[in-house]
C-alpha cells in the first residue's frame, strides 16, 4: 500500500514539475529582450479556417483542378509552384497533377532542365520568392527557403504566418515568424540556431517546438534562418506579385544578427551552445559535432558568400 502510495506521489509531483516547467516556457514565450510583449499567433478561427483550406487544396490536387482556393490565382501551396499546363488559364484546365500521369507542370514548363540542384530550383522558384541578396552573411535564402517548405510548413504555414495545418491541434501555436519589428527582429540568430537545431527545449521553450538537429545539418539550418530573416514583417500576400515581392524590415547590421555562418565557429557563446546542443542529441552518426556534408543543396558557408557575392 505504501509504495503505491509513493508511486502516485512521485506521478503527482513529477505533473507539478512538468506543469510548472511549462508555465515557465510559456511566461517565456512571450519574452523578448526581457520584455513581457503579445505572443505572435493566430486565433484557432483563422486556424481551423487554414487546416479547412488545406485540406481542400490537398482534393483539388488530386483531381487535377487548377486554381488555388487561398486565393493567389495559380498558386498551389502543398508545392510551391504553381498550377500550370498549356491547357490550363491560371484558373480553369487541368493542373497538371491528376489522370495519374505522375507528372507536374514541371515537365510542361521546362523543356530543358539544368542538371544536379538546379531542376528543383527551376521548380520552386516559378512561383515563390527568389531572392537576389542575404541579411544573414554565408547563408542562402534560397536554400533555407526550399528546407522551409519540406519540413516547416505543417506548423508555421506556407507563409510563416503559423497557420500550417496542424497549427490548430497544437498547444502552444506556432509563432507568426513574419512579425519582425516587434517579435523576431529581436530574437537573435542564435536562439533561431539553438530553437530549430535542439528544438524549443533547448531554450526552454515547449518541447511542441521538435528538435531538428538530426534531420538537418548546421548550414541547412543558417539557410533557413536567412529565409526567416527575409521575410520579417512581410504581410499576407493578397496578389501574386505581392507574394514573389517580398520586403523585409530585418537589419542585416543589428546585434540579432551578430553571430552568423561565417564567424560561428570562432564566437564563444556559439561554440558552448553547439557542445550542449550535440550531447542532446542522439543519433548523430556522419553529422556527429556539426560536422559539413556537402553535396545537393549544402555549401559551405564560405562557397555561399562567393556565391552571393556573384548575384547568385
Amino acid at each position: 500500500m505504501r509504495t503505491k502510495y509513493l508511486s502516485v506521489l512521485m506521478v503527482a509531483l513529477f505533473m507539478a514539475v512538468l506543469s510548472f516547467s511549462y508555465a515557465i516556457a510559456a511566461e517565456k514565450r512571450c519574452t523578448v529582450e526581457g520584455r513581457k510583449v503579445e505572443c505572435p499567433v493566430q486565433p484557432d478561427r483563422v486556424l481551423e479556417k487554414a487546416a479547412e483550406k488545406f485540406e481542400q487544396e490537398a482534393l483539388s490536387m488530386m483531381e487535377g483542378v487548377a486554381g488555388s482556393t487561398y486565393g493567389i490565382s495559380a498558386y498551389d501551396y502543398l508545392t510551391g509552384v504553381g498550377k500550370r499546363t498549356p491547357k490550363t488559364k491560371l484558373t480553369k484546365g487541368d493542373s497538371g497533377y491528376g489522370m495519374v500521369t505522375g507528372k507536374t507542370e514541371l515537365w510542361d514548363r521546362v523543356k530543358k532542365p539544368a542538371p544536379g540542384e538546379t531542376v528543383y530550383n527551376q521548380w520552386v522558384h516559378n512561383w515563390s520568392p527568389k531572392f537576389d541578396k542575404t541579411l544573414v552573411p554565408g547563408a542562402d535564402p534560397n536554400e533555407g527557403k526550399q528546407w522551409y517548405y519540406v519540413y516547416c510548413v505543417d506548423c508555421h504555414g506556407w507563409n510563416l504566418q503559423g497557420d500550417g495545418p496542424s497549427a490548430y491541434l497544437l498547444d502552444p501555436k506556432p509563432r507568426i515568424l513574419t512579425r519582425g519589428s516587434d517579435y523576431m527582429n529581436k530574437k537573435t540568430n542564435l536562439e533561431l540556431f539553438m530553437a530549430i537545431k535542439g528544438g524549443g527545449e533547448a531554450i526552454d521553450l515547449s518541447p511542441v517546438m521538435p528538435t531538428w538537429g538530426n534531420v538537418l545539418q548546421d548550414q541547412d539550418i543558417w539557410n533557413i534562418i536567412a529565409f526567416i530573416r527575409a521575410m520579417a514583417d512581410v504581410p499576407p500576400p493578397k496578389t501574386l506579385k505581392d507574394y514573389l515581392n517580398p520586403k523585409s524590415s530585418f537589419n542585416p547590421k543589428s546585434k540579432a544578427n551578430s553571430i552568423t555562418p561565417l564567424n560561428a565557429a570562432q564566437n564563444e557563446e556559439f561554440e558552448e551552445a553547439q557542445e550542449m546542443l550535440e550531447a542532446m542529441l542522439g543519433g548523430r552518426g556522419v553529422i556527429e559535432g556539426g560536422k559539413f556534408v556537402e553535396g545537393g543543396l549544402r555549401k559551405k558557408p564560405e562557397d555561399v558568400a562567393t556565391k552571393v557575392k556573384k548575384g547568385y
